[in-house]
């Protein structure tokens, strides 16, 4: 049981630079937007109208990318399932089917009972850059919630 009483949940994000970055390329698309609108308040013309329109499509986009790219990214370990949210969707299973997990090319991949094996872009700083493992501690933090929701109670 977490502290409010639920069942506990370990998460992991995208950590490093990314999140940072995503947050600040989105905050300098809406702000340019927000400004060319205040723009065509103070001058109001079709120029200024096509080109607030411009940036607030182009603000809109790029925050619904980084979100979906960057900021949405996780991995969720809880007491019966495995939780992976990439970018191209969600994938939940028991954790009865994750034999174990390792490190790949785009982060934590986590090997099932069928063969098949699932990656967690979350993870996606733990992959190896010429030969060399990053964020190993990281990686020891997830085995070790594996470990530790697999113990009998």
């Amino acid at each position: 049981m977490g502290a409010l009483g639920g069942e506990e949940v370990t998460v992991w994000r995208v950590v490093g630079g990314a999140r940072p970055a995503a947050y600040v390329m989105s905050a300098v698309v809406v702000v340019k937007a927000v400004a060319c609108w205040f723009s065509w308040m103070l001058a109001p013309t079709w120029a200024a109208v096509h080109l607030a329109g411009m940036w607030t499509g182009l603000a809109t986009g790029a925050c619904c990318f980084l979100w979906w790219v960057i900021l949405r990214v996780r991995l969720e370990i809880g007491p019966q399932l495995f939780v992976a949210v990439n970018p191209w969707g969600t994938q939940r299973l028991p954790l009865e089917q994750v034999t174990h997990v390792t490190l790949g090319n785009w982060g934590a991949e986590f090997h099932q009972t069928d063969g098949f094996k699932t990656t967690s872009y979350a993870l996606s700083d733990m992959a190896g850059y010429a030969g060399k493992v990053q964020g190993a501690k990281r990686f020891r933090e997830v085995q070790a919630a594996l470990e530790r929701v697999r113990r009998p109670a």
